[in-house]
C-alpha cells in the first residue's frame, strides 16, 4: 500500500484502517517485526495476519501495540492524534521492505502448512506452494530450502497457533480446574482447522520415525505441550487436589490419551468422535481431580 510506504503523512487519512495504522506503527519501530510481536505478546504469524487485515486485533492487542509503538489507542482506532515517529520516508520504506518480507514468509508458511495438512507431505510440491501463494518456486525455496524445512515450519506454525489459542482460553479461566477443562476443549477436532493441526502433527510423527533429523523438532513441540499439562497438575496439587498422585504419570497418560483418540477421530476409526473424546478426557484424572461440573 503506497500510503504506508510514503510515510505517516499519507496514511493518516479517512480511508486508513486499524490494520493500516498498526502496520505503520510496526514499520516505524526500530526493531524487527518478530521482536515487536514478542514485545506485544503476540505470535508472529498472528501479527502478520493482523497487519494484512486477515485477522481482527483484539482489544488487549491494540493496547499492547499502542504501548510498544508509543502511540495512543485513539490513534490506532481512529487515526486521530499523533502518528508514530517514522524517521523519514526512506526509513519507512526500508522498514516496509523488511516487513513485507516477513509478511511474504508468513503467507508462504500458512499456505505450506495447509497444503501439507490436506494433501499430505509427500504429495505437496514446491510448485503447489508457489501457486497457492501467487509467487515463484525460487521465492518458496528462499524461505524453505527443502521440504523437510517446510514440514518443520508447518509443525511449529500449528503448534504456535495452538498455544496462542490456549493462552486466550486460559486468560478467561478463573480456576486451575477450569483451565484443565479448557485444555481438553482446545484438543478436540471440531473444525477443519483443528483437523489441519492434527494432520501435520501426526505426519511429523511418521516422518520422524523414518528420519532421525526430524525428531528433535517433533520432540520439542511435544515437550512444550506436555509441560503445560504437568504444570496445571502440579498447580492442582499445590491447591490441595491430587495429593499423593504422580503428576508425571498423570501427564503422560493424559497426553497419550489425547494423541491416540485424536488419531482415531482424524482417521475415522471406530466410533471415536469429538464428543466421545471429550467425555473420556473429562474422566482422565479421576479419582484425583474431577473435571465434571456438579
Amino acid at each position: 500500500m503506497t500510503s504506508i510506504q510514503d510515510g505517516a503523512e499519507d496514511i493518516a487519512d479517512d480511508t486508513a484502517t486499524l490494520a493500516d495504522r498498526a502496520r505503520l506503527v510496526v514499520l516505524s519501530a526500530p526493531i524487527s517485526q518478530r521482536e515487536f510481536a514478542d514485545r506485544v505478546g503476540m505470535d508472529p504469524t498472528a501479527l502478520s495476519k493482523a497487519l494484512r487485515g486477515n485477522r481482527r486485533l483484539q482489544d488487549h492487542e491494540v493496547a499492547a501495540i499502542a504501548q510498544v509503538g508509543k502511540v495512543s489507542q485513539r490513534y490506532l482506532r481512529t487515526g486521530a492524534g499523533r502518528p508514530p515517529a517514522t524517521g523519514g520516508g526512506q526509513a519507512v520504506r526500508r522498514r516496509a521492505d523488511a516487513v513485507d518480507a516477513d509478511l511474504r514468509r508468513a503467507q508462504i508458511l500458512e499456505a505450506t502448512a495447509r497444503l501439507i495438512a490436506r494433501r499430505g507431505f509427500h504429495k505437496v510440491r514446491v510448485a503447489d506452494i508457489a501457486r497457492a501463494c501467487g509467487t515463484s518456486t525460487g521465492t518458496v525455496h528462499y524461505h524453505f530450502p527443502t521440504k523437510d524445512h517446510a514440514l518443520r515450519a508447518a509443525l511449529v506454525f500449528y503448534a504456535d497457533r495452538f498455544h496462542a489459542r490456549l493462552e486466550e482460553e486460559f486468560r478467561t479461566a478463573d480456576t486451575t480446574v477450569e483451565k484443565l477443562r479448557r485444555l481438553i476443549e482446545v484438543q478436540l477436532t471440531t473444525t477443519e482447522e483443528d483437523a489441519d493441526e492434527w494432520s501435520v502433527w501426526v505426519q511429523s510423527w511418521n516422518e520422524a520415525i523414518l528420519d532421525p533429523t526430524l525428531r528433535e523438532g517433533q520432540k520439542g513441540v511435544h515437550v512444550r505441550w506436555r509441560e503445560i499439562v504437568l504444570d496445571l497438575l502440579r498447580t492442582c496439587q499445590r491447591e490441595g487436589m491430587a495429593q499423593g498422585a504422580d503428576a508425571e504419570a498423570m501427564a503422560s497418560r493424559f497426553t497419550s490419551m489425547v494423541d491416540g483418540m485424536a488419531i482415531q477421530v482424524l482417521a475415522g476409526t471406530g466410533d471415536m468422535d469429538a464428543s466421545r473424546m471429550r467425555e473420556l478426557l473429562l474422566d482422565a484424572f479421576e479419582p484425583y481431580i474431577s473435571l465434571r461440573r456438579r
